[in-house]
């Protein structure tokens, strides 16, 4: 266990030494309300509506359906793992004229339920062809083309992913709202067991390289300050050091290109070491 305050930092930087950019910060108050994913997300939005070109957040778990909504409904991808608490759940019976095939939701993506010969039934992940984007007036949906296998030959079918819809985005009664289905829990844009996000989750690993490089500039890697406000001070220095060092990179050496993702991990700092929250 580890006592102390709790800071959201965000990140990118491109492969080499020295090529990190700490982006935004902030400290997590204990009686935060939403906790550190609503301060995650705030931070989170503010610099994906400043930075052109962000494709997107990398983080881990604490974001939820109603944090995805909210990124994907601006346009952007965010990049993390299913909690492991979604249950597999009905989506709806695609009729195809003489076959008809139940889909549902199972570790972040679509699947199709197979009836097996001892009257069990499992279910089988579907191919996810493309990710499509569609933009709107006021905002973006996210669909998943997928292909849905038949011995009379494969089906097409476009399903809705990372949002949920509201009452009024639908027709009258087939909203996710209405329906119970929290799709941007259960469907994400780019699902765990794919190999899109085994490439690029590693981001958020790569994180922890910076959180060491601030433990071991502490004497004894141990917070040298006590309070928020303080311990907020120490934090600034290092990122604006750090910002400093890959400045100086880039200028000896300009041209590598800009990172693609934002990576994003909590901490917490205290009188004892630190450690991951």
């Amino acid at each position: 266990m580890v006592l102390g305050s709790k800071f959201v930092v965000f990140s990118t930087r491109h492969r080499g030494y020295f090529r990190r950019v700490f982006l935004r910060y902030a400290h997590v108050p204990h009686d935060q309300p939403g906790g550190e994913a609503a301060v995650a997300l705030d931070l989170a939005c503010a610099i994906l509506d400043a930075a052109e070109g962000c494709m997107g957040v990398l983080y881990d778990g604490a974001l939820r359906g109603m944090h995805r909504d909210v990124i994907a409904r601006r346009g952007r991808l965010l990049i993390n793992k299913q909690h492991k608490g979604a249950k597999a759940l009905y989506i709806r019976t695609l009729d195809f004229g003489r076959c008809r095939r139940e889909l549902w939701s199972n570790s972040g993506r679509v699947h199709e339920r197979a009836f097996l010969d001892d009257g069990t039934s499992t279910l089988i992940p579907l191919a996810v062809d493309k990710l499509e984007r569609r933009t709107s007036t006021h905002t973006h949906r996210w669909y998943h083309l997928l292909t849905v296998p038949c011995p009379r030959g494969p089906h097409q079918h476009r399903e809705s992913v990372g949002v949920t819809s509201t009452t009024g985005e639908r027709d009258e009664g087939r909203s996710d709202t209405e329906t119970g289905f929290h799709r941007a829990e259960h469907l994400l844009q780019i699902p765990d067991d794919t190999a899109v996000h085994q490439n690029l989750y590693g981001g958020r690993e790569d994180t922890e390289a910076g959180f060491s490089q601030f433990d071991r500039s502490l004497w004894n890697r141990r917070m040298i300050a006590f309070g928020a406000e303080a311990q907020s001070l120490v934090m600034l220095g290092f990122l604006l050091a750090q910002n400093a060092t890959s400045a100086a990179r880039y200028q000896e050496n300009p041209t590598y290109s800009e990172g693609l993702t934002v990576a994003v991990e909590p901490r917490s700092t205290g009188s004892q070491r630190l450690s991951r929250s």
